[in-house]
């Protein structure tokens, strides 16, 4: 496996939402009105979510099946009924809090998350891959397809996640019937 520095993964990622976020319409930040969603990972058909909190937040992951057909990253956080949040700068595209984790006292969103505070970091697994893959574009611009699993996990450099992990449960992604 190769190691990436948290800083330039941070800073590539950065530069993919900001430009994702130029060509993207406005979305709503919180939960959608009736969640499309199942507790637990989809196993026939829809897209399974993982929301990993990271080390320090003592919350527990969050895994989901959501219909998410023609739907984007951020589109399928909300069709699981988890309100996100982004920054003033990127109001739609650069993830800054899920379910107020990490907190407005932590993180304010006013600009994008720096090194120190933590920051979500967006993964995927499709069928056919081994494990969790980072995704290279924001959760504006990537649509997942039906048996793929969309991962989050909130890494901070504080807490010692110096090259970023993966989220904890393993994607078991399968092909749509």
């Amino acid at each position: 496996m190769i190691k990436v520095p948290f800083r330039a993964v941070l800073i590539s990622l950065i530069a993919i939402v900001a430009v994702g976020g130029l060509v993207v319409p406005n979305l709503q930040n919180g939960p959608t009105e009736k969640s499309n969603s199942t507790n637990g990972a989809c196993t026939k058909q829809g897209t399974t979510l993982l929301v990993d909190f990271g080390t320090e937040s003592k919350l527990a992951p969050i895994q989901k099946c959501v219909d998410a057909q023609g739907a984007s990253g951020w589109q399928v956080l909300q069709n699981a009924g988890l309100q996100v949040t982004g920054t003033a700068e990127y109001p739609n595209a650069f993830v800054c809090r899920i379910n107020d984790w990490p907190s407005q006292k932590t993180e304010d969103c006013a600009g994008t998350p720096g090194l120190t505070g933590g920051s979500w970091v967006y993964f995927y697994s499709k069928p056919g891959s081994n494990g969790w893959l980072r995704s290279p574009v924001g959760a504006a611009t990537r649509k997942p397809l039906c048996g793929e699993v969309e991962g989050w996990l909130f890494a901070n450099q504080l807490a010692g996640d110096e090259e970023f992990e993966s989220p904890k449960i393993k994607p078991i992604p399968f092909t749509c019937r």
